[in-house]
């Protein structure tokens, strides 16, 4: 073996050393999540505050029944239900239109209009109808989610609890398909990589992050943070809105579940690769540094492994002499047998039970695939989402100032 081939071993080594480490890691961060479920704490209180459930719908007829079904079926007693169909071009206002004429606490509107310059559709109809409801708290949610009836209940105890004015949580992903259950937890992962928990929860520190599918926020920190025209302009308007509600000094409380709420974001590859794409862009601020460091990681700990296993059988195959490759193949065969327990834990993390680990591999490559996308969608500016064209000219975060002074603000206490 000549010494190039002993520098490279070495190195590798190296890269697989750091695998164990991350399972002991993602083990401990696990076990201190403490996820909330239907057993936990829950609100108990003869007047509770009046919640107002906000559900914007854009062609959601494949979902939407069941989300007002679960929305409709909370055991919260003070509960009012806002559906606002934003140019939808299917059935998603007929049923919208039937939850009405079953419950007197849904009400539905309808916006036939495109957004205006410098926003995007959802935060316009968010800002345009959230100042018409009642509630004293805001439950912000997607049509894609379904929500078990203690759920209200436990994030308002959870919200008492550690005092904050805004409160969400990482659900359950409901997978059906081959490619949502292999590339779904890992779209996931590289998110939360940008976001622990332990920094979100942890009132000192800056990092803010909500998750839209669910949040649950005092109207007082609403209205003192901006609402939605804050952040007009944030494809991923819920860690926006986060992070100027945490910019008033006010907790926000981010939290896992099990058995409580669960979602299912996208029902095709194509629908993963432009979702995730346009999440992880405007998550991390537009920032091509950012998505690059993002994909560095598992191009060099995870396609390492896949690279050097292929390149090993292939030495091997031409009669490579000496003993090189059969010790690239035995390092290369320890690295993914180290690498599965932490995949495991991540998959098992957001969809529970789940079979697919071992597609990891595939998984890895196609979240590169998301991750190049996002860069491209840093160099060119052009974001197309829910059949709108969002061009060049939309503003950057990070230069984007919102006119307004923010005024001081007591969370509405539970």
């Amino acid at each position: 073996m000549t010494s190039g081939q002993s520098t490279i071993l070495w190195i590798y080594a190296a890269l697989i050393a750091i695998w164990p480490i991350r399972y002991v890691a993602l083990k401990f961060i696990f076990r201190r999540a403490r996820p909330l479920t239907p057993d936990s704490p829950k609100l108990e209180q003869s007047a509770p505050p009046l919640i107002t459930a906000i559900i914007p719908a854009k062609d959601e007829e494949r979902t939407l029944d069941e989300c007002l079904t679960s929305v409709r079926a909370q055991d919260y007693p003070h509960l009012e239900i806002l559906v606002v169909d934003d140019r939808s071009d299917d059935r998603t206002l007929e049923i919208a239109r039937r939850h009405e004429a079953e419950d007197a606490r849904v009400r539905v509107v309808h916006n036939a209009e495109p957004p205006p310059p410098g926003w995007t559709g959802k935060t316009r109809v968010l800002d345009k109808h959230a100042g018409q409801t009642n509630g004293e708290w805001l439950w912000f949610l997607d049509a894609d989610t379904r929500h078990e009836p203690p759920f209200l209940k436990v994030m308002m105890e959870h919200a008492r609890t550690h005092g904050a004015a805004l409160v969400s949580i990482l659900p359950e992903l409901r997978c059906e398909t081959f490619w949502e259950r292999v590339v779904q937890p890992l779209g996931g992962v590289v998110l939360m990589q940008s976001f622990p928990l332990h920094k979100i929860n942890d009132d000192s520190s800056k990092l803010a992050f909500a998750n839209g599918q669910s949040i649950l926020v005092a109207r007082s920190a609403y209205d003192a943070a901006g609402g939605h025209k804050a952040v007009r302009d944030r494809f991923v308007e819920d860690i926006a809105l986060a992070h100027k509600v945490k910019g008033l000094g006010l907790p926000i409380r981010v939290a896992m579940t099990r058995g409580l709420v669960s979602c299912r974001m996208y029902s095709s590859l194509s629908q993963l690769v432009h979702g995730w794409s346009r999440i992880l862009y405007d998550a991390l601020d537009r920032s091509p540094i950012r998505l690059f460091g993002r994909l560095l990681d598992p191009v060099i700990f995870c396609q390492s492994g896949h690279l050097a296993l292929l390149a090993s059988l292939i030495l091997l195959a031409v009669g490579t002499p000496g003993s090189f490759p059969a010790w690239l193949l035995g390092m290369s065969l320890v690295h993914h047998a180290l690498m599965y327990p932490v995949f495991r834990l991540i998959y098992n993390a957001s969809t529970p039970g789940s079979r697919h680990v071992a597609w990891f591999p595939l998984g890895n490559i196609l979240t590169d695939y998301i991750l190049i996308r996002s860069i491209q969608m840093c160099v060119t500016g052009k974001v197309t989402w829910r059949g709108t064209s969002y061009g060049a000219s939309h503003p950057n975060p990070a230069t984007a100032r919102t006119a307004g002074d923010k005024p001081n603000v007591e969370t509405s206490r539970v």
